[in-house]
């Protein structure tokens, strides 16, 4: 496949192979060029590149949602290559946009929670963005939310069922990911599910979260549970 594309198209999308960005992820691209997505679970955002044109002039056919800030539809269109960092800044830009603003639909107390977890728990690693954890790392993290998984719905009633039937979601869709996820995805969204976790309240933080001893998520030999006793006392 690589030595079916012109070294020259090769050699413009090399430098996105290592996106850091926290706000998107690239993917499988399928028969497409390069694909990109939104990091957020619950937004079909994306920037695809699709074909390419070297006959007259270098052309790239981009296909990026939303469009602007104006709308939150599609648009396809070709481009001269050397315009396409451009073109990206611009859509990674409205992602950055939509992370910042306030709106209703937001929990503000969720927000805290995953910011206090994440902030102590965040991996500083230079291949943080791309490197998935260790294999005994991710058994270790699957075994935890798995325990959640498995009891959190012994607690469920009338007025929290909504919010744990979303924890078990959120967890299953984790747990998916442990393997195929980079280091910082995964404490971002593990952060989310101790934040939901937390604002049930002291019972269920006791509950679930005490068990984080068992679970090592920096490098080398580092337990969750030594910051997270910290935040819990």
């Amino acid at each position: 496949m690589k030595k079916n594309t012109p070294l020259q198209v090769l050699q413009t999308l090399e430098p996105y192979l290592t996106n850091n960005s926290p706000l998107c992820e690239l993917t499988q691209p399928g028969d497409l060029l390069m694909k990109f997505k939104d990091k957020d679970n619950d937004s079909d955002f994306y920037f695809n590149i699709l074909q390419y044109k070297t006959d007259t002039e270098f052309l790239l056919l981009i296909d990026w949602k939303p469009m602007n800030s104006n709308t939150v539809s599609n648009k396809q269109m070709w481009i001269k290559a050397n315009l396409l960092e451009t073109y990206f800044k611009n859509w990674i830009d409205l992602l950055r946009a939509y992370e910042n603003v306030k709106t209703i639909y937001d929990d503000p107390i969720i927000e805290a929670f995953a910011d206090e977890y994440y902030t102590e728990f965040e991996i500083i690693d230079d291949d943080a963005n791309e490197k998935p954890f260790k294999t005994k790392q991710i058994l270790l993290l699957n075994d935890h939310l798995e325990d959640i998984q498995n009891r959190i719905g012994e607690f469920i009633n009338e007025e929290n069922k909504t919010e744990i039937q979303e924890i078990i979601s959120d967890v299953i869709e984790l747990k998916a990911n442990l393997s195929k996820k980079s280091k910082k995805w995964v404490i971002k969204n593990l952060s989310l599910v101790w934040a939901k976790i937390t604002k049930q309240g002291p019972v269920f933080m006791k509950e679930f979260l005490s068990e984080t001893s068992k679970f090592v998520i920096k490098e080398g030999v580092k337990f969750i549970y030594e910051k997270g006793t910290e935040l819990l006392s």
